[in-house]
């Protein structure tokens, strides 16, 4: 049996429902929360309905859409719903936990549309509160990964490389994953768990 989807009408207030919806379930920036409307409103006016209201002069014009967007971000902003500094110092968080190293949450922020100057100061302060920050994520990627120490497997020909390969492409340094792979379990956990 087909199922029919009810016709939604684009309207300011679709997209602020929306917004909220979608920051009850999310923390997000502002360049994401508008790319996230954006999408949204591009979902229901498919090109050829865009032609169509071009052609009849009525309903919405998409420079409208664009300005209501614009507000209903600005009012998330004004009533703390979304907050680039509080997003991005949770992230660094999650993503130094997850073993990440520092250039890789740099892009990943960046990528989420957080501001280049914000990214730079969350950092510094981070690096100063935890100055080997670097090799602590190492440990940690490499625990995750069940590299070098924290191995489990039997090691083959070409295991250390494949390790050091994946290390590198995570962002860590060559003395970094050299010092994590030739160390002691319980070395490293005591860097990684000192207080």
């Amino acid at each position: 049996m087909k199922k029919f989807r009810r016709k939604t009408n684009l309207t300011q207030g679709y997209l602020q429902r929306a917004a909220y919806r979608y920051l009850e379930r999310y923390a997000t920036t502002e360049a994401n929360l508008v790319f996230i409307l954006k999408r949204k409103a591009d979902r229901i006016i498919s090109r050829e309905e865009r032609d169509d209201i071009k052609e009849k002069g009525d309903g919405i014009e998409i420079e409208h859409i664009s300005q209501w967007i614009k507000e209903i971000v600005e009012n998330c902003i004004k009533h703390g719903l979304v907050n680039d500094k509080l997003y991005a110092e949770a992230r660094i968080r999650v993503f130094f936990n997850a073993g990440n190293s520092l250039p890789i949450i740099r892009n990943k922020l960046r990528a989420k549309g957080v501001c280049v100057n914000i990214i730079n100061d969350l950092i510094a302060q981070t690096v100063i509160a935890t100055p080997n920050i670097n090799f602590k994520s190492c440990i940690k990627y490499a625990r995750r990964r069940r590299f070098g120490p924290y191995r489990n497997r039997p090691i083959k020909e070409d295991t250390a490389q494949k390790e050091q390969a994946s290390m590198a492409r995570a962002g860590v340094s060559y003395t970094e994953i050299k010092r994590v792979l030739s160390a002691t379990q319980a070395a490293l956990d005591n860097i990684l768990y000192e207080k």
